[in-house]
């Protein structure tokens, strides 16, 4: 598959070549589009067609006609089979509190009012939600084939926080992305995309069965060069359909509504992610249910306001956001600029106050209690199974050592039973909550990863400059247990706050850790005689348990033990087991226990480590006559452990 940067510099010049050009960038998609198409449906037919033409050779051809009719009609059943998968691609239907027709007149008024002047399809459904967004989700009757139905998504939070008119530009905005008025060609591929995604992803997962398996190694291949390529394309389209809507949005509202409503996302988004949510989910320490009241509780979070620090940080954190390639929304700073607004003109307005009537009371109306009633009951049913179980681990939790204060010495075992009681804090109570047992753990260990990683992403998230050096540290080792996490959180940190250098380093870094891991991964699923091997240094304990498996196996006569040496992530130790059961059987018996026996060890051993068991009459006879050549890697042998008893179970 394509690595990051590579699929970065794909983009990059994929938007520097149509500039100022989306309707050929969307003829240009739109052919790459019916290329996949093309080599999906002819294999699809080649399966059917070889069946049926071999189904029919077969009633006609004595002998061996009915192998042939059943070979034909085997194709033909897959064949079909891959149609009604390229047809059913994942159906979703969107859930949500449905807005019935005698409900919210001014809202259906406006959606209606929209949909007429911007040429829109039917809206099927209008769906209430307790997020802080707006969406208009098509979902194809025919997988890649299209016929979609039209959903209206529209967060109640969202509602609480904008003004009708921001509210109307946001709809307006949505609506565009569905508008025949408006680059119809470029709408109909963004559909696509979406369908074909899921379809892409659900061969890839199953690249060594079904379809892949039956078409060969062609299609694999195929997939892995054709989807980046079509992703890159259709990505900057998306891009530019973002731009298209804001200019839909400006012109069936204004530009300074238009303005106010991105604004407003973006820096309450930041508002509610890093203090409402926050604040809302600590109340789990002391209450066993979630609240009743979360509209009000929103209401009363726009009013107020963030504090002064808070808000200028959220402010600016809006603006510095630069575009990546994670997502087909530009920054806000573009989309500004594009509709003629400029990015600083926004800023010196300050964090967006609540308006004086929200887009809930002015567009609910009279419906606007019982429906937020509804969403607070929808929210409150859809955590409740989370928050009681969070509740319960906090209480579990409750008397453990939490704080510095009450940890005990610097011994070794005591930074251990710190790490274990710090993940708890973490996994329930969160970072802050977490934060003087991750500075003691440093203190005894100061090169724990583990604790670098959850003391870093906390001082990032209060706007600590240390942070990132912190995480920056935990990247570079590489590890395999933290470097996606870190990276992930760095990729958004860089993103957030507009280091586009820093950016592109950090997506190169998760890059070279991917293929390291896949080089890992190959090197641990491998096992050759011309391989380095050493002694396994196994702990006494841990040899004597390894022995105690082995002695339960009824067959096992002999084993040996060692160590591959590794290039990649040697931490990650792989032990090869060499075993032999009873010789004096004939070598079909004894082949046959061979196998058993490793399928049994498999699920018994316990090793510091991945096993990778062999015998001397399996696929790596090599490699086990290699190994028993060795005295010293002799760990096992029956006669010598027959007058041991076995542990009880």
């Amino acid at each position: 598959m394509m690595d990051r940067g590579y699929f970065d510099d794909l983009v990059d010049s994929i938007e520097t070549r149509f500039a100022d050009r989306p309707a050929a960038l969307a003829s240009h998609t739109w052919l790459w589009l019916l290329l996949g198409y093309a080599v999906v449906i002819l294999l699809t037919c080649l399966l059917i067609g070889g069946g049926l033409t071999l189904f029919v050779a077969g009633i006609f051809w004595p002998g061996v006609g009915i192998v042939l009719v059943i070979i034909g009609g085997v194709l033909m059943t897959f064949g079909l089979g891959q149609v009604g998968a390229l047809v059913l691609v994942d159906p979703y239907e969107p859930q949500g509190r449905h807005l019935r027709d005698d409900e919210a007149p001014e809202l259906h008024k406006l959606i209606a009012l929209l949909r007429r002047d911007l040429d829109c399809p039917e809206i099927h459904q209008v769906l209430l939600t307790e997020d802080f967004n707006a969406a208009v989700v098509q979902t194809p009757r025919l997988g890649i084939f299209g016929w979609s139905r039209s959903w209206l998504i529209l967060g109640v939070p969202l509602l609480l926080a904008a003004s009708p008119q921001e509210v109307a530009s946001v709809l307006a905005h949505e609506f565009g992305h569905i508008s025949k008025r408006h680059g119809r060609q470029g709408n109909r591929i963004y559909q696509m995309h979406q369908s074909w995604e899921k379809l892409f992803l659900k061969l890839q997962q199953n690249s060594g069965s079904g379809f892949i398996r039956t078409a060969g190694t062609f299609v694999s291949k195929f997939l892995n060069w054709y989807w980046p390529r079509f992703h890159a394309r259709a990505f900057v389209l998306s891009r530019q359909n973002e731009f298209m809507a804001d200019r839909i949005a400006v012109e069936a509202t204004n530009s300074d509504y238009a303005a106010a409503a991105l604004w407003r996302i973006d820096c309450t988004g930041h508002m509610l992610e890093q203090e409402f949510w926050r604040n809302l989910w600590a109340e789990t320490e002391s209450s066993p249910d979630p609240p009743g009241n979360l509209c009000k509780r929103l209401s009363a979070a726009y009013r107020d306001g963030p504090i002064a620090e808070n808000a200028a940080r959220w402010c600016d954190y809006a603006l510095q956001r630069v575009t990546n390639n994670e997502d087909t929304h530009p920054s806000l700073s573009e989309r500004l600029n594009a509709i003629g607004i400029s990015a600083q003109q926004m800023r010196s307005t300050g964090f967006p106050a609540a308006p004086e009537i929200s887009a809930a009371e002015g567009l609910l109306t009279k419906d606007m209690q019982l429906i937020e009633e509804d969403i607070d009951k929808r929210w409150r049913n859809t955590v409740l199974s989370i928050w009681r179980d969070r509740n319960r681990r906090i209480s579990a939790i409750a008397s453990l050592p939490q704080t510095a204060e009450q940890i005990p010495s610097s011994a070794p075992q005591d930074a251990a039973e710190l790490w274990t009681q710090t993940r708890k804090i973490l996994d329930v109570q969160g970072l802050d909550a977490a934060e003087p047992n991750l500075r003691r753990m440093l203190e005894l260990r100061p090169d724990h990863v583990g604790a670098t990683f959850a003391l870093g992403q906390l001082r990032l998230s209060h706007g600590h400059d240390d942070g990132e050096d912190l995480l920056q540290h935990v990247l570079s080792l590489q590890t395999v247990e933290w470097t996606q996490s870190v990276g992930d959180v760095l990729e958004h940190h860089f993103s957030k706050t507009g280091q586009r250098g820093a950016l592109k380093r950090v997506r190169q870094q998760l890059d070279d850790f991917e293929k390291a891991r896949a080089a890992a991964e190959k090197e641990r699923t491998e096992v050759r005689r011309s391989d380095s091997f050493v002694s396994h240094e196994l702990t006494a304990d841990e040899l004597k348990q390894t022995q105690s498996a082995l002695l339960k196996q009824e067959h096992c006569l002999v084993a040996w033990l060692v160590k591959k040496e590794l290039r990649h992530f040697p931490e990650e130790r792989l032990f090869v087991v060499c075993v032999d059961s009873n010789t004096r059987a004939g070598s079909s018996l004894r082949a046959d226990r061979n196998d058993r026996m490793i399928t049994s060890l498999l699920l018994q051993l316990e090793l510091p480590g991945r096993p990778f068991i062999v015998n001397p009459t399996g696929e790596f006879k090599a490699v086990a006559t290699c190994m028993m050549k060795t005295a010293d890697w002799k760990i096992f042998d029956r006669s010598e452990h027959a007058s041991q008893s076995l542990p009880a179970d």
